[in-house]
């Protein structure tokens, strides 16, 4: 498979899996919207599902959430955070790992994180960024998230 095959079939991975957990999501979040489905957000936006009280990114991991010490995105996605909080104070803003255990997360700078240089070169190219690193004694199930 060349890269771009290679990225779609992982894009649709990813998609179906949002999909998967989107009623388990609404138990515990509340009534959630599609971000791909926003016109004024679009099939890229920085996160996946929102409404009036949260915005949520949500990340696919084909590993225990466990493995290594710590689970990580892009800071694309804090930055963006910061700019929602900016204009919206009272939204909480979480970072969920579906994972093969589970599902975990980290609410918006709730805690230390650093930035470290992550990424991948399984699809036959460098696909490395800047990402917000959480070690995993900040990291929380998803039914503790809200407590």
């Amino acid at each position: 498979m060349n890269y771009q095959d290679l990225q779609n079939r992982d894009l649709s991975f990813g998609y179906k899996s949002e999909e998967e957990i989107h009623q388990i999501l609404e138990n515990v979040f509340g009534k959630l919207l599609r971000s791909k489905l926003n016109p004024e957000m679009g099939e890229y936006y920085e996160f996946d599902k929102y409404s009036e009280d949260f915005f949520i990114e949500v990340k696919t991991r084909r590993i225990l959430h466990d493995k290594f010490e710590s689970l990580f995105f892009g800071e694309n996605k804090l930055r963006k955070g910061d700019d929602i909080l900016k204009k919206f104070p009272n939204i909480r803003i979480f970072y969920l790992w579906r994972c093969e255990d589970g599902i975990f997360g980290w609410e918006h700078r709730s805690t230390a994180f650093t930035i470290q240089r992550r990424g991948r070169c399984d699809r036959g190219r460098n696909e490395y960024n800047d990402c917000v690193d959480v070690l995993q004694e900040n990291i929380k199930p998803l039914n503790e998230l809200l407590n």
